[in-house]
């Protein structure tokens, strides 16, 4: 009986801790803005917010199923960016809102295990005092909702790609792929010094005068200007203490430009980027809109050149910033790159990353505007 009695007490046992939930392994993050956040694991359903990087890394770290909704992957003015196209089912997610004019309400109501916030330009114009607001926001939701902070290399006043290695490491430990992250950041980390060792001894006197240029002629962008031009760490021209080159637009901020204005610049080379009025170089060579600047030396030495779909905003160019900054140091140093195919180096990459075959890539760089690069043999 006293046997009966024991085992009787045993099962019983068993089925009550059967009956208790499982206790959740805990981690502990320190964010980009010095917060330490605590998470309960496992992690299943992430939500991106702000820009885009944080959904390429998570592509690139195996993880990007992860996601249920996100905020700046998605464009208005593109049908594809990089992280619909190496995760289609963001397409069909709930768009949060891009930057700070994220739904936090619709975000919540996904209930998702964390929320990543990348934050962009946050000392530049309105926008610090915007993240700060979405922020306190965050906080009230923060004890059912959890959140950690990255920040783009737009953030800070001298941009390194340091910035970008710190987001990978964070989503790496985040999200329990370590070893891959390192990977990935070994990866850019090759394709950056590869530039770096090439330009570095560059004199300032021989930096050839570059001007990277948005199109805007005929839209309501534009206001009756021809071009919109950026100056350093801007978001295309964001590391040019290694691609070494002299900005046309010594300014501080983009300028909107008329033709007497971009005709008295007179570059050496020109980088056009994504802007409202496209950015493809036979525009700018054939288009009567731009005829003005057809005198103009670098559209008839043909030295133009294009980052496609990367830019103009920081948000498209996720993991790709080396293969962007390959394409302009090319552009200025063509005789110091001529072993370089960059099309080349861009399909090596896409394939490291994201682990897409020939046909992906293909696509990818025609959906991105980059293509011309296999075409011209650049």
């Amino acid at each position: 009986m006293r046997k009966v009695i024991l085992a009787l007490l045993v099962m019983a046992s068993i089925l009550f801790m059967g009956a208790m939930p499982a206790m959740c392994a805990e981690k502990t993050i320190t964010d980009m803005d010095g917060r330490t956040v605590t998470l309960s694991e496992p992690l299943d359903k992430v939500v991106t917010a702000g820009q885009s990087m944080a959904p390429c890394v998570m592509a690139a770290l195996g993880v990007g199923d992860k996601i249920v909704g996100t905020g700046g992957a998605l464009s208005a003015s593109t049908n594809e960016t990089t992280p619909t196209f190496v995760l289609p089912a963001i397409r069909t997610l709930p768009d949060l809102g891009r930057g700070y004019k994220f739904n936090l309400e619709a975000a919540a109501a996904l209930d998702p295990d964390v929320i990543i916030l990348e934050k962009d330009c946050a000392g530049q114009g309105d926008s610090s005092a915007e993240y700060v607001k979405l922020i306190e926001k965050l906080s009230l939701f923060n004890t059912s909702i959890p959140f950690i902070v990255i920040k783009n290399a737009a953030c800070f006043d001298k941009p390194s790609p340091d910035s970008v290695y710190q987001e990978i490491t964070i989503i790496g430990e985040l999200l329990d792929k370590q070893e891959r992250a390192q990977e990935v950041i070994n990866l850019l980390k090759e394709e950056v010094t590869m530039i770096t060792q090439r330009t570095k001894d560059i004199k300032s006197e021989d930096r050839p005068s570059v001007l990277f240029l948005g199109m805007v002629a005929g839209t309501d962008y534009g206001k009756g200007k021809l071009a919109i031009t950026t100056p350093d760490y801007d978001c295309c021209t964001i590391f040019p203490e290694i691609t070494n080159i002299k900005n046309a637009n010594s300014g501080n901020k983009r300028e909107l430009m008329s033709s007497e204005q971009l005709l008295t610049l007179d570059p050496d080379v020109v980088i056009l980027v994504r802007a409202p009025g496209g950015y493809e170089v036979e525009r700018l060579y054939n288009s009567t809109d731009y005829k003005a600047l057809q005198g103009m030396r670098a559209v008839k030495e043909m030295k133009v050149f294009t980052t496609g779909q990367f830019e103009l905003s920081r948000n498209m160019a996720g993991l790709e910033f080396p293969i962007e900054m390959l394409i302009t140091a090319k552009a200025a140093y063509p005789d110091r790159f001529k072993d370089i195919n960059v099309g080349e180096q861009l399909t090596k990459h896409y394939k490291a990353l994201y682990g897409l075959n020939d046909e992906q890539v293909k696509e990818l760089k025609e959906v991105m505007g980059l293509d011309w690069m296999d075409k011209e043999g650049f």
